[in-house]
């Protein structure tokens, strides 16, 4: 007995000599951030021995908020690596760099130390002003005497009635019908309307601030249509986060995913953060979408084929449905 609660006191001494040994900090130096903005955070970590491998914090750690932008170990010494982080803000509201997990690996064991969070404080880029409520308007006092407008509406209504019935009626009696013709609804191929709009971004001059932030939007609209025409889904309606979630459930194509990822983050930074963009830049988001369509044209090609004769085939039945209406409407005629 006396041996089994030596054993188990040695044991419960241990636990915390194992984790102090372990000296693990945080660095980052920010005040407050806006949508777009990229700051620098680092950990460091002090350790008394070697171990096999050891795993820092990677995208799915930081939350929803962080993406990280890049990414750089160091090694110091033989008891002491650190990494450096280059971090983008993409929060609505205050919120927190949450613990983040350090795995220690020695063969079949391993040991988790965590960092301190950190508060980040979100700062709108709407001035003071703009985020108050304008004061009501005070209530405009109506006339109290009302039977004047009432008089008034009955003398239009008779006039209006006057009118229809000796111009309008008299010009429908003289004028003959014109015969209906059936009019099919042409069938519009998302990759065609994606590969014009394409085409008309080449060849967009950009020299201001505002010819950016048109190019960058018409390129992410024009892949946002794409998706809503040929996928079904709210695309122009919804956040540039909430397209990616919605993109992910359904199954489409990693690489048309990464390569809408690129470009609506880099329109969102324009739009929202203030971001100037170089020509180069735009350039490069130009081939980004030139990559979207030649992929979408391997992928999607069988879907918008198949889309093209079902089309087809309502258009012929809506064809035959107006053509036995006019043999009807003859005879009975």
């Amino acid at each position: 007995m006396r041996q089994l609660l030596f054993a188990l006191l040695v044991g419960l001494l241990a636990l915390p000599l194992n984790s102090q040994a372990q000296n693990l900090r945080e660095y980052v130096a920010i005040d407050s951030l806006k949508v777009g903005d990229t700051f620098d955070y680092a950990i460091t970590l002090d350790r008394d021995r070697q171990y096999d491998n050891i795993g820092f914090p990677d995208s799915t750690d930081f939350g929803s908020a962080f993406e990280i932008r890049s990414r750089k170990q160091f090694k110091e010494s033989s008891y002491k690596d650190s990494v450096a982080y280059q971090l983008q803000f993409f929060g609505t509201a205050d919120t927190t760099i949450p613990r983040l997990p350090v795995y220690l690996v020695q063969q079949q064991d391993t040991t988790v130390i965590y960092t301190n969070p950190v508060a980040v404080e979100f700062s709108s880029v709407l001035a003071q002003d703009e985020q108050n409520f304008r004061p009501l308007k005070p209530i405009f006092d109506f006339a109290r005497a009302w039977w004047p407008y009432l008089l008034g509406i009955l003398i239009l209504a008779v006039a209006g009635y006057y009118f229809y019935r000796h111009f309008v009626k008299s010009k429908d009696k003289e004028e003959p019908k014109e015969q209906p013709t059936f009019t099919p609804e042409k069938f519009v191929n998302p990759l065609k309307e994606y590969q014009g709009a394409i085409k008309k971004l080449e060849q967009a001059e950009l020299e201001t601030q505002e010819d950016f932030k048109n190019f960058y939007i018409d390129l992410g609209d024009a892949i946002r249509q794409y998706y809503e025409s040929l996928y079904n889904i709210p695309a122009l309606e919804s956040t540039s986060r909430e397209l990616m979630t919605m993109l992910k459930n359904g199954s489409v194509d990693k690489d048309l995913v990464a390569d809408t990822r690129a470009v609506l983050q880099e329109a969102d930074m324009v739009k929202f953060a203030k971001f100037q963009p170089t020509t180069k830049q735009a350039d490069r988001a130009l081939k980004k979408a030139r990559n979207f369509l030649e992929r979408a044209r391997e992928i999607d090609g069988p879907r918008i084929e198949h889309l093209r004769r079902k089309h087809q085939t309502k258009v012929e039945a809506e064809r035959q449905q107006f053509y036995e209406g006019q043999q009807s409407d003859e005879v009975n005629a």
